[in-house]
Parts: structure tokens; sequence; C-alpha cells
């Protein structure tokens, strides 16, 4: 099916969506005409121009009652499969149409999809450990970034923690009843104190950290060797 006006307007006609207008399609066709009418946008519009071109076609024919044997003259005719034996096929073609434009209506009136809402991600709650140091009077606050896995405190190191020349200041963790687990060695950052936390095993409220002055670059048996200068428990904020 072709016509020179629309294929001079909008290119090569797409013959299913003319077919779809008129209502000749059927079964399987007619399923997979309507599944791309809907998912396919410019095939909507194609399907709406050809049923605004046929309407204006039907409107210049003048309404005639068709012999009761048309039908039957017509099918003997065509060299496809059968079409309809009875009615009238101009009714028949005309409210296919019309469904087919309601289908695109709604193509074209559906809303864009929104956009799926923002998930906010909990972020871990802020963990502090008062320390307190042996020669200093007052605790010393330390943040804990459990993301991160790092410990900082305010330097230098105040009191006993005072390192010695040759020495380190190792960050501990005990948790629960475990043994204490190494962790990073203290270092300076700006004006502040801070050693290495990650640990496989999550430090939950409750973990007990402990400072102790170790040999250069840390303990070399896994476990505390030197005095412990420092003690605080993790709690949240």
């Amino acid at each position: 099916m072709t016509d020179s006006t629309l294929s001079d307007e909008y290119g090569e006609p797409d013959v299913a969506a003319a077919e779809l207008a008129l209502g000749l399609l059927e079964g399987d066709e007619r399923a997979a005409a309507l599944r791309r009418l809907l998912a396919d946008p410019a095939f909507a519009r194609d399907v709406e121009r050809w049923r605004m071109h046929f309407g204006t076609l039907f409107a210049e024919v003048p309404d005639s009652e068709p012999a009761r044997d048309l039908g039957e003259r017509v099918i003997a005719r065509l060299d496809g499969p059968a079409r309809p034996q009875r009615g009238l096929w101009k009714p028949l073609a005309m409210a296919a149409s019309l469904a087919a434009a309601g289908l695109a209506g709604l193509l074209v009136m559906r809303p864009e999809p929104s956009a799926p809402p923002a998930v906010s991600v909990a972020t871990p709650a802020p963990m502090v450990a008062a320390f307190m140091i042996e020669g200093h009077d007052a605790p010393i606050v330390a943040t804990y970034d459990s993301a991160g896995g790092l410990l900082s405190m305010p330097g230098p190191m105040p009191g006993r923690m005072t390192v010695p020349a040759g020495k380190s200041a190792q960050l501990w963790a005990i948790i629960g009843t475990d043994a204490p687990h190494p962790l990073g060695l203290f270092h300076q950052a700006g004006d502040r104190m801070e050693a290495d936390a990650k640990s496989a095993t999550p430090m939950p409220a409750g973990t007990t950290f402990a400072i102790s002055i170790e040999p250069l670059g840390g303990s070399p048996t896994g476990a505390p060797t030197g005095p412990v200068v420092g003690s605080a428990t993790l709690v949240r904020a």
C-alpha cells in the first residue's frame, strides 16, 4: 500500500502502520504491531498519519449500503487468507483506526517516567575515644573514622606519649575479651597525630584502644612489648 502524498511528506510509507490504521492486521501480526505502537513513537506517529489520511478519504465517500454478497465476492478474489465474510469493511476499518489513534494518544500523553527517588546512603555515626594519657591531666579526645580506618587526635603527643628517639607509638584495639590487635603507628599530620586503624574485624562501640611505646617500626611480636601510656573506650559521638 502506497500513497504519493504521504511518501512525499514523510518519506517511504510504513505499510504495517497503514494496515494497522485500516484494521487489516489480525492475530500475531496485529499483536506485534500494537506492541510496536507502544514501544516506537515514530511508528505511532505513522499510524496516526495514516488514520488521519484515510479519515479524509472516507469523508469524501458517501455512505451507501453494499450488496449482501459483496463480502463473498471480495474474498473470492483475494489470494491471501480469508477476511471477515460478513459486515461492512468500512465501519470495521474506521473502528480499528480510532482504536489505533487512542493508543497513539495514550503514548503521546503518557507522562515521562519520573526519576527514581534518590537513595540516601546512611553514613556511619561518628565515633570518639577519650584517651587518658599518663602524665597528662585532661583526656585527649580522638576521632575514629570507621570508613577510612583512621584514628586522629590533636598533636603533638602529650605527657608520656612523647616518643623517644628510636621508638614508635603504636595503636592497639581490644574487642571484647580478645587479645590486643595491632594497628598502625602514630605519625604527625599537620597539627594532629594520626594512626592507621584499619581492621578486618569491625570495631564497635565499647572497643578499647591502647597506645604503647614500641621499637621503631612497631612491635616485632604482634603483642605490646613496651609500656602502655594511654587507653580509651570507643563510643558513639
